[in-house]
């Protein structure tokens, strides 16, 4: 069997698909995009309502089109049967008739069964049978693949609220979104508009652009300028963010590195610090270190300091540096022993005696802080309120 005759890629191409055509064919063999007019054979431009040479109209509802598939389910019991078939609407759209006529007949025994075909072109098709003998109830309806997928995913809204991602994470959520759910292409403008949107704020809009490089090759990759496609990788990551899997694997890591870290008792770190107040925080606080150096992605922990200028004021200390350890070095949250290992990094004298007693009355004084519990991990994470107060009050005005 021969292969159709195809012409180079210079001649004709699908402007939707980007498959070459075959010579002098008026639709595009892979996508049924229109390529010719009817008329004279003249190559249409791309997106054009006539041909440029003779002025006959385009096929629009071909040429604007996106190839959707519509599926018929039939479900049956006792011990349940399937049936599901798949096309597109405008194949859908002559045979919904037929398929109406099927679905009527194999129902014809079941007690008052209801049968729509819906989202065809909004036209819509319904009828009930009631019989004397009863049977269990059945249903079939058609629904598009992309109304089946927006009810897979939960909407972009309320994502803010269940998830708790890092912010170059959360870029990878607006990119899935905004592309049909990682099934086309999607620009760098309408993922960051989106995101300036949602998440805009001073600290993570001048690290906007840092957190969109680091997607790049392992999660996103360009197709052309300004257009890009998710990579296998991307989509596997946007699924187990979207499930929580990421958070849960993080909650396990931080609970090993909690496990693995030996307690240290502070003795002799501040040679001024009275000796009762070394004893009480040695028993009451284990040291947590986090990474709070430089690197490409992040600035460092006394760089930020000296940016936001908290002071010596211990509440804008310890906001600050919880910000810095979850926003900045993206952990999911932070604890007692981080705060203390922050203030000996810092060498910040004045460091509270009683840090839990602190934080908890800036939780229920300031709102500042949430609590919370993940077995038996324990620690704090900034309500929006301390977000907004580190970004738009700190350093604070003089």
């Amino acid at each position: 069997m021969s292969l159709p005759k195809i012409l180079p890629m210079s001649e004709v191409t699908c402007s939707f698909c980007k498959t070459p055509a075959v010579e002098n064919a008026i639709f595009c063999y892979q996508c049924g995009h229109q390529l010719r007019c009817k008329s004279c054979q003249e190559v249409l431009v791309a997106g054009a309502n006539n041909c440029i040479s003779c002025g006959e109209p385009v096929n629009e509802a071909l040429a604007n089109s996106r190839v959707i598939l519509n599926s018929i389910r039939l479900k049956e019991n006792k011990d349940e049967r399937t049936y599901e078939i798949e096309f597109t609407n405008d194949v859908g759209k002559e045979i919904k008739e037929v398929v109406a006529d099927l679905l009527k007949n194999k129902l014809g025994n079941a007690a008052k069964k209801t049968v729509a075909i819906q989202n065809l072109n909004e036209e819509q098709i319904s009828f009930s049978e009631t019989i004397d003998q009863p049977q269990e109830p059945s249903d079939a309806v058609i629904i598009t693949a992309e109304e089946e997928r927006e009810e897979e995913y939960p909407h972009l809204d309320d994502l803010e609220f269940n998830l708790n991602c890092r912010e170059n994470e959360w870029l990878l959520i607006f990119a899935f979104y905004k592309s049909d759910y990682g099934t086309s292409y999607f620009s760098k403008n309408i993922v960051w508009d989106n995101y300036k949107q949602k998440r805009k704020t001073e600290t993570r809009f001048k690290n906007l652009g840092t957190n969109w490089k680091s997607l790049f090759k392992k999660y996103i990759s360009t197709v052309r300028e300004n257009e890009f496609k998710f990579t296998p990788l991307g989509l596997e990551k946007v699924q187990q963010l979207l499930k929580g899997q990421e958070q849960e694997k993080r909650a396990v890591k931080a609970k090993k590195r909690k496990a693995a870290s030996p307690e240290v008792l502070v003795t002799n770190y501040r040679s001024t610090a009275p000796a009762f107040t070394r004893k009480v925080v040695a028993n009451s606080i284990m040291q947590e270190e986090f990474d709070a150096y430089k690197n490409s992605y992040k600035e460092s922990l006394e760089s930020f300091f000296n940016r936001k200028k908290p002071g010596s004021s211990t509440p804008n200390r310890i906001v600050a540096m919880g910000y810095y350890i979850t926003k900045i070095n993206g952990q999911d949250y932070f604890t007692e022993g981080h705060i203390d290992f922050a203030f000996r990094l810092l060498n910040l004298s004045g460091k509270p005696i009683h840090l839990t007693q602190v934080i908890t009355n800036l939780k229920n004084e300031r709102v500042w802080f949430q609590r919370i519990k993940q077995g038996d991990i324990s620690g704090w994470r900034l309500t929006r309120q301390a977000e907004i107060y580190v970004e738009e009050k700190l350093p604070p005005v003089v």
